[in-house]
């Protein structure tokens, strides 16, 4: 049994801004390699992103940028099953790709959130998260450091392919399942379902490309609540894709500045794009 655990720590809130990659590779139920590289977006350092993970412009000068680093990534992960915590970084990888036209590596991916909700019946609607799992497992590790992300997702999935007594190819399987063990249907209850919205509440800022509405209706259907105005219950910011940086000296929205004083003060807040929100919901 062999597989490959990801994940990525980005510049901005655009998902294609990566600056750091981190990969563990794990074998026979043990870790058995890893690597980090710090990457180039070629792109604005967000003050908020560097406020969480520590790396900005001082750490990236000199490296390579993703299309460099390109054929390193693509080695780890061409034919093998890639796993990370949540889809983000599947999706920031995948937008990073689409961005410079580059064409990744086949690969199967497993989603460690939808495996941990379905071994851990106790963690199916809250406390998947993989600081809370860590936490439960006594797994020790410095969260938003992209090689112990990748490190902790690949621990969750041992112990559970080691509790429910299921291998890797059958997790793949039943990840697809509802976490009944049925096929998902068209129709989601509120709170239920794995979209990848799910648990998150979503408030939306600047000029869309879509009406409004519209895009509150895609994230209900993507599992998320949906508010007019930012507060303690907020934990996914979409930003509209020509407002998401201060750019000809225009300001930030009063949504954004008060979602990034929420955040400053220790709120998980995510900030996306609305590019971004728009690849993250189409899964």
């Amino acid at each position: 049994m062999r597989f490959v655990a990801i994940d990525v720590e980005t510049a901005n809130a655009r998902m294609r801004s990566i600056c750091q990659i981190g990969v563990v590779i794990f074998e026979h139920g043990k870790e058995l390699a890893s690597d980090v590289v710090l990457v180039d977006p070629r792109e604005e350092f967000d003050g908020m992103n560097i406020s969480i993970h520590g790396i900005d412009e001082t750490h990236v000068a000199g490296a390579k940028t993703f299309p460099q680093i390109f054929p390193w990534l693509a080695e780890y992960a061409r034919d093998q099953v890639v796993v990370c915590h949540t889809h983000f970084d599947r999706v920031a990888i995948a937008q990073a790709h689409d961005h410079h036209r580059l064409t990744a590596a086949p690969c199967r991916w497993l989603d460690t959130a939808k495996v941990a909700r379905r071994a851990w019946p106790q963690v199916a609607q809250s406390g998947y998260g993989i600081r809370n799992l860590a936490d439960r497992f006594g797994i020790p590790f410095r969260h938003h450091s992209a090689v112990e992300d990748a490190r902790t997702a690949g621990l969750i999935l041992l112990r559970a392919i080691e509790q429910s007594g299921q291998d890797l190819d059958q997790w793949l399987s039943r990840v697809k399942l509802g976490l009944s063990g049925h096929p998902n249907g068209r129709e989601r209850r509120e709170g239920g379902g794995d979209g990848p919205l799910l648990g998150e509440t979503v408030v939306f800022t600047g000029s869309l490309s879509i009406p409004r509405r519209d895009a509150a209706d895609l994230a209900h259907m993507a599992g998320g609540a949906v508010d007019p105005s930012v507060t303690k219950a907020t934990t996914v910011l979409v930003v509209g894709d020509q407002d998401l940086l201060s750019t000809g000296g225009m300001p930030k929205s009063s949504k954004h500045l008060k979602a990034e004083g929420l955040a400053a003060k220790g709120q998980p807040i995510r900030f996306l794009a609305e590019t971004d929100f728009m690849a993250l919901i189409a899964e």
